[in-house]
């Protein structure tokens, strides 16, 4: 899945009941995808461990 800037983006979890750590794409550089969290840290990550946030209600 392409991602791009300004996407809404969450996790995958492997916890039952677990929330996803949602956040938005501040860049993409090739496979890594930096990305400002709702908490307002920033992490840099390969693309492969988001999907994108579909809740309406996170935007």
């Amino acid at each position: 899945m392409s991602m791009h800037k300004g996407q809404r983006v969450k996790t995958l979890t492997k916890t039952v009941g677990r929330e996803p750590r949602r956040g938005v794409v501040q860049r993409v550089d090739g496979g890594t995808v930096e990305v400002r969290w709702d908490d307002g840290h920033v992490s840099i990550l390969s693309g492969g461990a988001l999907v994108p946030d579909k809740d309406p209600s996170r935007r």
